[in-house]
């Protein structure tokens, strides 16, 4: 099954009407509106995901697969390791291959206060277990 089982050229079909009634209203489906429906869903609560287009045919389709850990805040990092253990639990849930790759990213230090900040880094990386490197 193709990443995006979808054209440009398709119409948009809506399944009807929204529900009279819903504990929960999610406006938007992109990647956080879906994965909140979906979470939610889960959890037995009842959810209306209500988008205007396609889902994840906007922006969603075009830029929601930057998840770096590289150069984040140490406060930032907690959030972006959970993030990736939900997109490796998601694609092991849905059996398909849902577009996750894991991959690595290079910073180049221009100046000698980019590499003090890469070296600043490195110890916050090792106090969250990252795989990162400094080259010389």
């Amino acid at each position: 099954m193709p990443i995006f089982p979808f054209s440009e050229m398709d119409p948009i079909q809506h399944p009807g009407p929204p529900p009279k009634r819903s504990e929960v209203v999610i406006i938007g489906g992109g990647i956080i509106g879906v994965t909140t429906a979906l979470f939610l869903a889960e959890r037995n609560i009842p959810v209306t995901l209500l988008e205007k287009g396609r889902v994840a045919a906007e922006q969603s389709s075009r830029n929601w697969g930057w998840i770096r850990k590289q150069g984040r805040d140490a406060d930032e990092l907690p959030i972006v390791i959970e993030a990736f253990r939900l997109w490796r639990q998601l694609a092991e849930e849905c059996g398909e291959d849902i577009g996750l790759d894991q991959t690595g990213v290079t910073y180049l230090a221009n100046s000698d206060k980019d590499m003090a900040d890469f070296e600043e880094f490195m110890k916050i990386a090792a106090i969250h277990g990252l795989d990162t490197r400094l080259l010389d």
